[in-house]
């Protein structure tokens, strides 16, 4: 060979390298939540958009309506199987309990500003407990507010304590608290829900609308208390070790991409809530109005459920830090519902 065409040789086998992509960080992401859904969507919008900002540099594959459930998706991150996933706050608790603190408080939020202001507020001391248990959160998202589906109707919180109900496997805490109140918890994975109240091993699911509707709990659960529970909080987390292989100016650029479609994602998700409502009716859904009593008896179960939550399903600090913002807030505006 011709020495002197030797370094033409060398640029164009290192300009292939990278056209085959040598040094492609290749990111895989997973979640429950199920395909065509406003949610699933917007993660193919943030795809198509974090590929066009990193070109070879990156690989994204979005891996929607897994049936492992949200604590084995975790196992798998840890696995490196997958290196990132979108997840509630009962699948991120995983790595760290705090962030249960948005989701496992009983009827601790009355609306959507409290929620968004109390995320904020604590987001920091959130991140940097994820950050030091090795994953980067990529944004913040919801989906919707947790109501009562059930086969029977039932209104009070005493109609419920005949009928069991399913709770998500993995969280044996919750199973505990939710016994020690009286009521008859079934611990299954996500995808065996609708199975289950086919058959009669559950009669109740607490889930948002929109998580009904797509995955038609309410052929099977036909009643539904419009109660708002608690919201679906959640998070994309990403193992630090494959976010850091990527430049800083490129993660700056990303996360700024991923913090678009989260409120994208927020704003659709409990849009979706009223929607799907509107299409169950239409498909025999029955609403179960919420009376002030009715409402009073749900709240004297929520506050009798507290200091079982406290300390062991969100830590004791967050707890109180959250109750203590939630009621500055509300001072600061009225205390208005």
């Amino acid at each position: 060979m011709n020495h002197r065409l030797l370094p033409a040789w060398l640029l164009i086998f290192g300009l292939g390298a990278v056209l085959r992509g040598a040094d492609t960080v290749e990111i895989k992401l997973a979640t429950i939540m199920p395909v065509g859904t406003s949610a699933h969507k917007n993660l193919m919008e943030m795809r198509a958009a974090w590929q066009k900002a990193a070109g070879p540099a990156l690989k994204l594959t979005i891996y929607a309506g897994m049936a492992d459930g949200e604590p084995l998706l975790v196992k798998k991150m840890r696995a490196r199987q997958i290196n990132a996933a979108l997840l509630s706050a009962v699948g991120i608790s995983e790595i760290d309990r705090s962030v249960s603190s948005l989701q496992l408080m009983p009827m601790m939020f009355r609306n959507w500003a409290e929620v968004d202001h109390v995320r904020e507020k604590i987001r920091g001391e959130l991140e940097s407990r994820l950050r030091a248990k090795g994953f980067e959160v990529l944004f913040w998202a919801d989906a919707g507010w947790v109501r009562y589906f059930s086969k029977e109707p039932a209104a009070f919180p005493d109609d419920f304590r005949k009928m069991k109900m399913f709770v998500l496997a993995g969280v044996p805490e919750q199973v505990d608290i939710m016994s020690r109140l009286g009521y008859q918890p079934v611990s299954l994975e996500a995808e065996q829900i609708l199975p289950g109240l086919t058959t009669g091993m559950i009669s109740v699911v607490p889930v948002p609308p929109f998580l009904a509707n797509a995955l038609q709990f309410n052929r099977e659960a036909k009643y539904m208390l419009d109660l708002n529970w608690v919201p679906l909080v959640g998070a994309a987390v990403i193992r630090r070790d494959a976010w850091e292989k990527l430049s800083p100016a490129l993660r700056l650029e990303l996360k700024a991409i991923a913090e678009t479609s989260a409120v994208k994602i927020r704003a659709q998700t409990r849009a979706e809530d009223d929607d799907a409502i509107t299409a169950m009716k239409k498909n025999g859904l029955v609403v179960e109005p919420v009376t002030p009593a009715v409402h009073a008896a749900w709240q004297a179960l929520a506050e009798r459920s507290y200091p079982l939550i406290r300390g062991t399903l969100v830590p004791a600090e967050i707890f109180d830090e959250v109750s203590a913002d939630l009621a500055a807030y509300r001072a600061a505006h009225g205390g208005a519902h």
